[in-house]
């Protein structure tokens, strides 16, 4: 599906940010989300077993909203570090 520059700054604007949200599965209490599209990303701190702090990025893209998915009906995600492409895909 194509979108428009000003579809996506729309859908920008009615993104949401959520201080704190449930607590996740593997335990690391209420963390920060944001949700996009229906898309709810999540980066927060986890303690290795050694006691080394971690960060976590978790996608989950269960309730994507059609209008951000390919024409193969999914939604591809890039992801940057300090500006370079370190992974693309599904």
């Amino acid at each position: 599906m194509t979108v428009r520059q000003e579809d996506v700054e729309r859908l920008h604007a009615e993104s949401r940010v959520h201080p704190v949200h449930a607590p996740e599965r593997d335990g690391a209490g209420e963390v920060p989300m944001i949700t996009l599209v229906g898309v709810h990303v999540s980066a927060y701190l986890v303690r290795d077993p050694d006691g080394e702090a971690r960060m976590r990025l978790s996608v989950d893209r269960d309730e994507v909203a059609p209008v951000a998915l390919n024409g193969a009906g999914v939604l591809p995600i890039e992801l940057l570090i300090d500006e370079q492409r370190v992974w693309w895909g599904i």
